[in-house]
């Protein structure tokens, strides 16, 4: 199954009513569900957690371009601390959960792709969500824009654009290449979350652009040895 994965595939199509949801979390509840090669952004023992909701469309491979489809993509990214590939700047993100309620796209994006995609049902009536799966949920209500009350959430929420995972022995990132990202805070409104007993709603942003954007293949950063070979390697003399 992971062969699949590792053929590069780029991406084209449109972001249509994006919203982005952000919550905090106690470090030590999701450290565990992360690979240990890929380290947790700490935000004062807390760490963050930026929940899209967007409808994904007209996506396609560039190289089969006839090739499309349309579904909701809504996503747990939780923000990672890769300062140390740009230049001391985070910009990363691991997918922690994806939902949507498309059977086929499951399918595929289990066997193309790193997003960890999962099928739940997915409520809309007007600006209200609801996200649910067995016992557990997510509920927020979208409100009107409003003066930025948290800027520095903003430029952190604002500069995401890559996405980091582990396959086999090598750490992997996605570049996102977007022409613009005009995030706008917004109200929100009977925010719930039993996906995490310790969620604690953030800030929310929206775009109300639809923004054309290339999700590029993923690229190769580093090659992690399994702690056998490493212990080999130390216990090993030349003369």
């Amino acid at each position: 199954m992971d062969l699949l994965k590792r053929i590069p595939i780029h991406y084209r199509g449109e972001l249509h009513d994006v919203r982005l949801v952000n919550f905090s979390v106690d470090l030590e509840e999701v450290k565990h569900r992360v690979p240990a090669h890929i380290k947790i952004r700490d935000f004062n023992g807390r760490a963050m957690i930026s929940m899209v909701d967007v409808q994904l469309k007209k996506m396609r491979p560039v190289l089969l371009p006839f090739v499309r489809f349309n579904y909701r993509h809504i996503a747990f990214r939780l923000l990672v601390d890769d300062s140390g590939y740009n230049n001391g700047t985070s910009k990363g993100i691991f997918f922690l959960r994806a939902f949507t309620d498309k059977p086929l796209m499951v399918a595929g994006g289990r066997m193309l792709t790193d997003y960890n995609l999962e099928s739940a049902h997915i409520e809309a009536h007007g600006n209200t969500v609801l996200i649910a799966q067995g016992n557990k949920h997510v509920r927020y209500c979208i409100g009107e824009p409003t003066p930025a009350v948290n800027d520095d959430l903003k430029q952190t929420i604002g500069a995401l654009d890559r996405a980091y995972s582990v396959l086999g022995n090598t750490v992997r990132v996605i570049n996102i290449q977007r022409e613009k990202w005009p995030i706008q805070s917004v109200h929100c409104t009977g925010f719930e979350n039993t996906f995490f007993r310790s969620a604690r709603f953030e800030g929310a942003f929206r775009v109300f652009e639809t923004i054309y954007y290339d999700w590029f293949p993923p690229k190769a950063l580093a090659a992690i040895v399994p702690p056998s070979c490493a212990a080999a390697t130390v216990g090993t003399h030349t003369s």
